[in-house]
Protein backbone atom coordinates (compact mmCIF):
# COMPACT_ATOMS: atom_id res chain seq x y z
CA UNK A 1 0.00 0.00 0.00
CA UNK A 2 0.85 3.39 -0.83
CA UNK A 3 -0.06 6.06 1.95
CA UNK A 4 0.33 9.81 1.94
CA UNK A 5 0.05 11.51 5.09
CA UNK A 6 -0.58 15.24 5.34
CA UNK A 7 2.63 15.64 2.96
CA UNK A 8 4.02 18.83 1.61
CA UNK A 9 6.42 19.25 -1.24
CA UNK A 10 8.24 22.88 -2.20
CA UNK A 11 10.49 22.70 -4.39
CA UNK A 12 14.38 25.13 -4.16
CA UNK A 13 12.52 27.94 -5.70
CA UNK A 14 9.70 28.09 -3.39
CA UNK A 15 6.94 26.94 -5.24
CA UNK A 16 4.69 24.55 -3.38
CA UNK A 17 3.89 21.78 -5.49
CA UNK A 18 2.47 19.59 -2.77
CA UNK A 19 0.15 20.88 0.12
CA UNK A 20 -1.48 18.68 2.76
CA UNK A 21 -1.99 15.42 0.09
CA UNK A 22 -3.47 12.29 1.90
CA UNK A 23 -4.34 9.51 -0.33
CA UNK A 24 -4.52 5.95 0.42
CA UNK A 25 -3.46 3.24 -2.91
CA UNK A 26 -4.14 -0.45 -2.48
CA UNK A 27 -2.08 -3.25 -3.78
CA UNK A 28 -3.34 -4.25 -7.25
CA UNK A 29 -5.15 -0.43 -8.27
CA UNK A 30 -5.19 0.95 -11.22
CA UNK A 31 -5.42 4.71 -10.28
CA UNK A 32 -4.99 7.80 -12.92
CA UNK A 33 -4.08 11.28 -11.52
CA UNK A 34 -5.46 14.18 -13.52
CA UNK A 35 -4.98 17.76 -13.36
CA UNK A 36 -3.31 21.13 -15.14
CA UNK A 37 -0.04 21.05 -16.24
CA UNK A 38 1.85 22.10 -13.16
CA UNK A 39 -0.76 20.85 -10.83
CA UNK A 40 1.65 18.27 -9.18
CA UNK A 41 0.79 15.42 -10.75
CA UNK A 42 4.41 13.97 -11.55
CA UNK A 43 5.61 15.73 -8.14
CA UNK A 44 3.53 12.69 -6.64
CA UNK A 45 4.97 9.91 -8.65
CA UNK A 46 8.24 11.39 -8.23
CA UNK A 47 8.02 11.67 -4.68
CA UNK A 48 6.81 7.75 -4.44
CA UNK A 49 10.17 6.09 -5.84
CA UNK A 50 12.46 9.22 -3.81
CA UNK A 51 13.05 11.11 -7.00
CA UNK A 52 12.17 14.29 -5.15
CA UNK A 53 12.03 14.52 -1.05
CA UNK A 54 9.32 15.53 0.62
CA UNK A 55 9.37 18.28 3.36
CA UNK A 56 6.15 17.39 5.78
CA UNK A 57 4.07 14.60 6.74
CA UNK A 58 4.79 10.99 5.89
CA UNK A 59 5.05 8.73 2.83
CA UNK A 60 5.23 4.74 3.32
CA UNK A 61 5.17 2.16 0.62
CA UNK A 62 4.33 -0.94 2.38
CA UNK A 63 4.74 0.29 5.86
CA UNK A 64 8.27 1.56 5.12
CA UNK A 65 8.97 5.19 5.30
CA UNK A 66 10.66 6.28 2.05
CA UNK A 67 11.92 9.26 3.20
CA UNK A 68 14.02 6.89 6.05
CA UNK A 69 15.84 4.94 3.21
CA UNK A 70 19.43 5.59 1.47
CA UNK A 71 22.32 3.71 -0.30
CA UNK A 72 21.49 0.08 -0.84
CA UNK A 73 17.88 0.30 0.81
CA UNK A 74 16.88 2.56 -1.80
CA UNK A 75 18.26 1.09 -4.90
CA UNK A 76 16.68 -2.23 -3.00
CA UNK A 77 13.18 -0.61 -2.95
CA UNK A 78 13.12 1.17 -6.48
CA UNK A 79 13.64 -2.31 -8.03
CA UNK A 80 10.07 -2.80 -6.69
CA UNK A 81 9.25 0.41 -7.90
CA UNK A 82 8.95 0.94 -11.89
CA UNK A 83 9.45 3.88 -13.68
CA UNK A 84 7.67 5.23 -17.35
CA UNK A 85 8.24 8.01 -19.03
CA UNK A 86 6.99 10.01 -21.69
CA UNK A 87 9.96 9.83 -23.74
CA UNK A 88 10.44 6.35 -23.41
CA UNK A 89 14.34 6.75 -22.21
CA UNK A 90 15.41 4.22 -24.28
CA UNK A 91 19.15 3.69 -26.05
CA UNK A 92 17.73 4.36 -29.70
CA UNK A 93 20.66 2.68 -31.13
CA UNK A 94 20.59 -0.79 -29.38
CA UNK A 95 18.59 -3.43 -29.89
CA UNK A 96 15.35 -3.85 -28.04
CA UNK A 97 16.46 -6.71 -26.13
CA UNK A 98 19.81 -4.64 -25.01
CA UNK A 99 17.19 -2.04 -23.42
CA UNK A 100 15.04 -4.66 -22.07
CA UNK A 101 18.13 -5.84 -20.08
CA UNK A 102 19.84 -2.80 -18.40
CA UNK A 103 16.39 -3.33 -16.21
CA UNK A 104 19.23 -6.05 -14.41
CA UNK A 105 22.10 -3.35 -14.66
CA UNK A 106 21.93 -2.61 -11.14
CA UNK A 107 22.37 -6.08 -9.60
CA UNK A 108 25.29 -6.78 -11.95
CA UNK A 109 28.92 -6.87 -11.25
CA UNK A 110 30.57 -4.18 -13.17
CA UNK A 111 32.64 -6.15 -15.01
CA UNK A 112 29.55 -7.68 -16.66
CA UNK A 113 28.12 -4.49 -16.82
CA UNK A 114 31.27 -3.38 -18.68
CA UNK A 115 31.48 -6.20 -21.23
CA UNK A 116 27.58 -6.23 -21.60
CA UNK A 117 27.21 -9.76 -20.31
CA UNK A 118 23.96 -11.24 -19.62
CA UNK A 119 23.49 -14.78 -18.56
CA UNK A 120 21.34 -17.13 -20.44
CA UNK A 121 18.88 -16.76 -17.35
CA UNK A 122 18.40 -13.27 -17.71
CA UNK A 123 17.99 -13.14 -21.79
CA UNK A 124 15.28 -15.89 -21.52
CA UNK A 125 13.31 -13.48 -18.49
CA UNK A 126 13.86 -10.22 -20.94
CA UNK A 127 12.34 -12.12 -23.70
CA UNK A 128 8.94 -13.50 -21.54
CA UNK A 129 8.83 -9.52 -21.13
CA UNK A 130 8.85 -8.97 -23.75
CA UNK A 131 6.03 -11.47 -24.89
CA UNK A 132 4.08 -9.98 -22.22
CA UNK A 133 3.66 -7.00 -23.66
CA UNK A 134 3.28 -8.35 -27.91
CA UNK A 135 6.59 -7.35 -29.19
CA UNK A 136 8.34 -10.59 -29.04
CA UNK A 137 9.53 -10.23 -32.75
CA UNK A 138 11.22 -7.19 -32.34
CA UNK A 139 13.40 -8.46 -30.01
CA UNK A 140 16.39 -7.63 -31.75
CA UNK A 141 15.13 -4.47 -33.87
CA UNK A 142 17.21 -1.61 -33.64
CA UNK A 143 14.85 1.09 -31.28
CA UNK A 144 15.12 4.06 -33.64
CA UNK A 145 13.17 2.12 -36.20
CA UNK A 146 9.77 1.42 -33.96
CA UNK A 147 6.95 3.23 -33.51
CA UNK A 148 6.24 5.54 -30.71
CA UNK A 149 3.79 2.71 -29.17
CA UNK A 150 6.30 -0.13 -29.82
CA UNK A 151 8.60 2.05 -28.07
CA UNK A 152 6.82 2.58 -24.91
CA UNK A 153 6.10 -1.29 -24.94
CA UNK A 154 9.80 -1.86 -24.86
CA UNK A 155 10.08 0.56 -21.86
CA UNK A 156 6.98 -1.29 -20.43
CA UNK A 157 8.48 -4.52 -21.02
CA UNK A 158 11.90 -3.22 -19.68
CA UNK A 159 9.81 -2.17 -16.33
CA UNK A 160 8.81 -5.63 -16.53
CA UNK A 161 12.08 -7.30 -16.20
CA UNK A 162 12.00 -5.36 -12.68
CA UNK A 163 9.61 -7.77 -11.35
CA UNK A 164 8.02 -4.70 -9.71
CA UNK A 165 5.00 -4.43 -6.99
CA UNK A 166 4.39 -0.85 -8.53
CA UNK A 167 4.38 0.71 -11.47
CA UNK A 168 4.77 4.47 -12.13
CA UNK A 169 3.89 6.05 -15.50
CA UNK A 170 4.37 9.60 -15.64
CA UNK A 171 2.17 10.69 -18.85
CA UNK A 172 3.04 7.35 -20.44
CA UNK A 173 0.88 7.88 -24.01
CA UNK A 174 1.16 12.11 -23.99
CA UNK A 175 3.48 11.30 -27.48
CA UNK A 176 1.28 9.46 -29.14
CA UNK A 177 -1.42 9.38 -31.20
CA UNK A 178 -5.16 8.67 -30.12
CA UNK A 179 -5.16 4.76 -31.53
CA UNK A 180 -1.86 3.90 -30.41
CA UNK A 181 -3.03 5.52 -26.79
CA UNK A 182 -5.68 3.46 -26.37
CA UNK A 183 -3.71 0.44 -27.35
CA UNK A 184 -0.83 1.49 -25.01
CA UNK A 185 -3.75 1.90 -22.19
CA UNK A 186 -4.82 -1.80 -22.86
CA UNK A 187 -1.83 -3.12 -22.48
CA UNK A 188 -1.69 -1.41 -18.93
CA UNK A 189 -4.87 -2.72 -17.92
CA UNK A 190 -4.18 -6.20 -19.25
CA UNK A 191 -0.62 -6.38 -17.01
CA UNK A 192 -2.77 -4.53 -13.86
CA UNK A 193 -5.39 -7.56 -14.14
CA UNK A 194 -2.99 -10.86 -15.45
CA UNK A 195 -0.12 -9.92 -12.57
CA UNK A 196 -2.03 -7.64 -9.62
CA UNK A 197 0.62 -4.82 -10.32
CA UNK A 198 -0.28 -1.52 -8.47
CA UNK A 199 -0.23 0.69 -11.53
CA UNK A 200 0.03 4.74 -10.82
CA UNK A 201 -0.24 6.69 -14.10
CA UNK A 202 -0.67 10.67 -14.29
CA UNK A 203 -2.32 11.42 -17.67
CA UNK A 204 -3.50 14.41 -19.43
CA UNK A 205 -6.30 13.21 -21.47
CA UNK A 206 -9.23 12.76 -19.07
CA UNK A 207 -11.58 10.36 -21.40
CA UNK A 208 -8.37 7.66 -21.56
CA UNK A 209 -8.20 8.01 -17.68
CA UNK A 210 -12.34 7.73 -16.96
CA UNK A 211 -12.46 4.78 -19.79
CA UNK A 212 -9.38 2.56 -18.42
CA UNK A 213 -8.73 2.92 -14.93
CA UNK A 214 -10.51 1.94 -12.39
CA UNK A 215 -10.04 4.86 -10.03
CA UNK A 216 -9.12 8.85 -10.72
CA UNK A 217 -7.89 11.52 -8.53
CA UNK A 218 -8.13 15.16 -9.65
CA UNK A 219 -5.20 17.34 -8.77
CA UNK A 220 -5.42 21.40 -8.58
CA UNK A 221 -2.45 23.62 -7.30
CA UNK A 222 -0.86 20.66 -5.40
CA UNK A 223 -4.16 19.51 -3.69
CA UNK A 224 -6.27 16.59 -4.47
CA UNK A 225 -9.74 17.76 -5.64
CA UNK A 226 -11.12 14.75 -5.83
CA UNK A 227 -10.73 10.90 -5.54
CA UNK A 228 -12.95 8.15 -6.52
CA UNK A 229 -14.15 5.14 -8.85
CA UNK A 230 -13.74 6.47 -12.74
CA UNK A 231 -17.72 5.45 -13.16
CA UNK A 232 -18.67 8.00 -10.89
CA UNK A 233 -16.78 11.00 -11.83
CA UNK A 234 -19.12 13.83 -12.40
CA UNK A 235 -18.51 16.80 -14.98
CA UNK A 236 -18.85 19.21 -11.99
CA UNK A 237 -16.31 17.44 -10.34
CA UNK A 238 -14.08 17.81 -13.56
CA UNK A 239 -14.86 21.52 -14.32
CA UNK A 240 -13.69 21.79 -10.66
CA UNK A 241 -10.08 20.65 -11.59
CA UNK A 242 -9.47 22.28 -14.79
CA UNK A 243 -11.08 25.39 -13.39
CA UNK A 244 -13.28 26.55 -16.65
CA UNK A 245 -10.00 24.93 -18.80
CA UNK A 246 -11.46 23.08 -21.18
CA UNK A 247 -11.11 19.54 -20.59
CA UNK A 248 -8.49 17.94 -22.64
CA UNK A 249 -9.32 14.58 -24.46
CA UNK A 250 -7.12 12.61 -27.00
CA UNK A 251 -9.60 13.58 -30.01
CA UNK A 252 -8.94 17.26 -29.08
CA UNK A 253 -4.71 16.52 -28.70
CA UNK A 254 -5.44 15.63 -32.65
CA UNK A 255 -6.52 18.17 -33.95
Amino acid sequence: MIEFKNVYKTYPNGFTALKNVNLNIEQGEFVAIIGLSGAGKSTILRCINRMHDIQQGTLTVDGVDVESLSGKSLRRFRRKVGMIFQSFNLVSRSTVIKNVLTADVPDMPFWRVLFGIFTKEQKMRALESLDKVGILDKAYTRCDQLSGGQQQRVALARTLNQNPSIILADEPVASLDPVTARQVMSDFVRINKEYKITILLNIHHVDLALNYCDRVIGVRAGEIVFDGPASSITQEQLDEVYNGTAVPTTEKSDN
